[in-house]
């Protein structure tokens, strides 16, 4: 048995044109591209491409030499076509750049040494905005630049090839990156110029070809986990009627945003579904139905018009079939359309209709005619739907197509009417008395872009001052109040909007990035009304604003007597007295009685995404309240879901969204399930006006571009073990009580492990009676010491009490003064104030939940 153990691992002799060499030669390890990947070349000292025996050398350069003999030898006999010149490429044997890691001397193909790098990279795809179209025939479309990116120590690197799935070669370093997948050496070809229309499309390619592919688009995020599958939409697109008058009928599937006939001709597998609104991407796995599946259901169906009574089939009226595409004779195609097609509608999408002509079909697009009046907040009179010289009701329209896909007109013909247009029409009108229709003032330029433009300008004339007033907004020169500061060109476009809107008795919200100003054009607006006005104004906001607001208004316009509604200090007579009365939304919640029997002038939302619950006391409590004006002021107006939104139109302007159930009918439901574009475009522009946004980088365009540096900390080897030890006891439990209980009864045990996991990882201080202590502050300390001693200052954010405890001990050791705030911090002002004007005052400790909201 010892004897074949040996045999097994005793030296085969040598069988190709590797030999020994009397003379050992200094080798060098060159790495080299071609169009088909990167392979090695084996160099002496002059630089000569050799091929040495292994044998004749020692440690790694052995083991490459040997792997390299032994891979000749077993390709030697075999022809590829695909690689005539039998270069051995490292994506297909990538285990040789292990190999070539440890060799003495490696060098690129310009003779520069080679190193590898001890810092993970990452490949990521940068789309920005290109001003120049670069295509005559398209001057106005909006186009992006793309290009793959390598991110490494925090900084970008575009000079660098692919080695295989896993390495890239930049700026002499090899470099490990998340495995991309297989077509690698693709990815150069995803570095072009786009329109935005087809940016849905090209990203999907990315994503399907491209593994652990990282997306910075403007300020979107790209979701990778815990999205929905997308299923591919049946469509049947009617491609043309030949000269025998056959209609060619192919069966196909779609995604959205995308071309039909699109997934046929590339392979995707992975959707990228993008919502304007949430500013997200998400990666969603493409599902279709088995093509074989769709072309059996309309098949059947064309099969009941071909087939006699007695079962056998029609000498006349043959159809064809190859593959997906079918092509009937005329006969069988009428019978098709007009009773089959109305049943596949409610399933298929439908492309080519304007072929269908001379089949009775009406290829006339519809035209929508209003008569309206106008009433408080709404329209309402009669609307009608043309299809060419034949005219309907709306109402019948809408009726005909939920009844049987089709509208039958007055001729004889049927009318295809889009499904997307009639669902516009149920969310824009509602059926009023007597066969009138209403339609909401918040909706007109919505129905405006459904009518021709001089009847709509005829119609709207009286409403559309409001709408039309916002363009004319840049074109005037701001006269605003007095206040002691001077503003920024956007921060008096932002006034100029306050003020519009407050002319027109409407409401909305300035949702200006943290950071530009939103309290000061608020105290602008204000001033303009101020001491005149006799009622107050009431500012709702969380509980770590109050100070600040107080601040602000002292700074700004001392004129303002303002009155903190808080603590003790709660008398609301005395607090009517003032201009201004800020309150909490806790107490504001408990006192809602009494604030409800007040009118004020404004109520003002700071921090607006408090109400963002619909069901929440705060969002109930809000709605009570009388004013003649509403504002919110918010950073994020939308942190996670889009009833969010419904919260907060429901306070500023209620008549806009109707109740919750027309809005989940409406909007939430076609966004949030089907990411519908079109009812996200319609969403957008009807909120449009009454939501101002601007970010940072778009209006304080002197500010250097953010920069974010990722540091990768090792555990120690004591914190593995633990993490490892409860990390096995949660899996086993885990498992054990959804075996017993189910997912749903289990899921505060899964928070639970989650939770101490994500602290062991963090602060291992905290759940190992300080026995383990924590890397990560280990290193941020060192970061603290070097940016204190170069006299800079720093916000630090933790998720957990212990944490901020931890690092105020290493902060107190090294000598760094210091402020920390939590929960449970009751002068808050006071550090804030602390730590912008003491110079001695380097880091401000916080929790993330105490400092997220609204401090400045």
């Amino acid at each position: 048995m010892a004897q074949s153990l040996f045999d097994q691992f005793r030296r085969h002799p040598i069988t190709s044109q590797f030999a020994p060499s009397a003379k050992v030669e200094a080798l060098r390890v060159q790495l080299c591209f071609d169009a088909d990947g990167s392979y090695i070349r084996l160099l002496n000292e002059r630089g000569e491409a050799v091929e040495p025996d292994y044998q004749s050398y020692s440690g790694a350069l052995r083991n490459l030499l040997r792997a390299l003999q032994q891979l000749h030898e077993r390709n030697g006999f075999v022809i590829d076509w695909e690689n005539p010149s039998a270069q051995l490429y490292l994506h297909q044997y990538d285990y040789l750049l292990d190999y070539v890691r440890h060799c003495p001397v490696v060098i690129d193909e310009r003779q520069r040494p080679i190193t590898f790098g001890n810092e993970p990279g990452e490949l990521r795809l940068e789309i920005k905005s290109n001003a120049d179209t670069g295509d005559v025939e398209k001057p106005n479309e909006q186009r992006l630049d793309a290009r793959v990116r390598l991110l490494v120590d925090g900084l970008y690197e575009d000079d660098f090839l692919l080695i295989n799935e896993r390495h890239v070669l930049s700026e002499g370093r090899v470099i490990e990156v998340n495995e991309v997948g297989p077509a690698f050496n693709r990815i150069p070809l995803f570095d072009t110029s786009l329109a935005i229309a087809d940016l849905t499309k090209y990203l999907s390619l990315a994503l399907s070809n491209i593994d652990n592919l990282q997306v910075e688009y403007d300020d979107y995020r790209l979701l990778t986990t815990g999205t929905e599958p997308i299923l591919a939409q049946p469509c049947l697109i009617f491609e043309k009627i030949d000269a025998d008058q056959s209609l060619y009928v192919r069966v196909t599937q779609q995604l959205p945003q995308t071309d039909a006939g699109f997934l046929d001709e590339f392979d995707l597998y992975r959707y990228a579904d993008i919502n304007p609104l949430e500013r997200t991407i998400s990666v969603r796995i493409v599902e279709r139905q088995p093509l074989i599946r769709l072309v059996d259901t309309v098949s059947q169906l064309i099969e009941k018009h071909t087939v006699k009574e007695k079962g056998r089939r029609k000498s006349q009226g043959q159809y064809i079939v190859e593959g997906n595409l079918f092509v009937l004779p005329e006969d069988v195609a009428g019978a098709f359309i007009y009773q089959e097609l109305p049943q596949l509608l409610e399933t298929f999408q439908l492309f080519g209709a304007e072929k269908l002509k001379q089949y009775r079909i009406s290829t006339y697009p519809p035209r929508l005619n209003l008569s309206l009046s106008h009433g408080i907040d709404f329209l309402e009179g009669d609307a009608t739907v043309s299809f060419g010289d034949q005219q309907l009701s709306l109402l019948d329209v809408i009726r005909q197509y939920n009844q049987q896909r089709y509208v039958q007109l007055s001729d004889g013909s049927h009318a295809l009417v889009n499904e997307t247009y009639i669902r516009k029409l149920e969310r824009l009108f509602q059926k009023s008395k007597k066969d009138k229709v209403k339609l909401s003032f918040f909706d007109l330029p919505l129905a405006e872009d459904l009518l021709e433009g001089a009847v709509a300008e005829a119609t709207f004339q009286k409403s559309r001052t409001f709408f039309t007033g916002f363009n004319d907004l840049s074109g005037k020169k701001p006269r605003l109040a007095s206040v002691q500061a001077t503003l920024r060109p956007y921060q008096e476009r932002g006034v100029q909007w306050l003020e519009h809107l407050h002319e027109y008795h409407l409401n909305g919200c300035l949702a200006d990035d943290m950071g530009l100003g939103k309290t000061l054009q608020t105290i602008t607006l204000l001033s303009r009304f101020y001491p005149k006005e006799t009622l107050p104004t009431l500012v709702v906001m969380p509980k770590s604003l109050l100070f600040n607001w107080q601040k602000e208004v002292e700074r700004f316009n001392p004129n303002l007597f303002t009155y903190t509604y808080y603590a003790d200090h709660r008398d609301l007579e005395e607090a009517c007295q003032h201009h201004l009365i800020f309150t909490t939304y806790a107490l504001l919640r408990n006192d809602i009685e009494k604030f409800r029997e007040r009118e004020f002038f404004y109520v003002i939302l700071d921090e607006s995404q408090n109400i963002k619950n619909v069901q929440s006391q705060a969002s109930r409590a809000v709605v009570l309240l009388q004013a003649k004006h509403r504002l919110a002021l918010s950073g994020t107006p939308i942190e996670n879901n889009l009833s969010e939104l419904y919260s907060l139109f429901r306070f500023l302007n209620p008549a806009m969204f109707g109740s919750v159930d027309q809005f989940s009918h409406n909007y939430l439901i076609p966004i949030q399930k089907h990411n519908d574009p079109d009812v996200i475009n319609e969403l957008r522009k009807k909120i449009y006006p009454f939501l101002l946004r601007r970010l940072k980088k778009n209006v304080l365009t002197e500010l250097p571009d953010k920069i974010e540096q990722v540091l990768y900390i090792e555990m120690s080897d004591a914190q593995r073990r633990f993490y490892e030890q409860r990390r096995l006891f949660y899996k086993e439990n885990i498992e054990r009580q959804i075996a017993e209980k189910g997912l749903e009864q289990s899921q505060f045990f899964v928070f639970q492990a989650f939770n101490e996991l994500r602290q062991i990882a963090s602060i291992p201080e905290a759940k190992s009676d300080g026995r383990i202590e924590s890397p990560k502050i280990e290193t941020l300390v060192e970061q603290l010491t070097d940016a204190a001693a170069n006299g800079h200052k720093m916000l630090v954010f933790v998720n957990y009490l212990a944490a901020l405890e931890r690092i105020g001990e290493q902060l107190d050791l090294q000598g760094i003064d210091y402020v920390s705030m939590s929960g449970s911090t009751r002068d808050r002002q006071r550090l804030v104030e602390r730590f912008q004007t003491d110079p001695t005052c380097k880091v401000f400790l916080m929790t993330l939940k105490t400092g997220a909201p609204g401090l400045t």
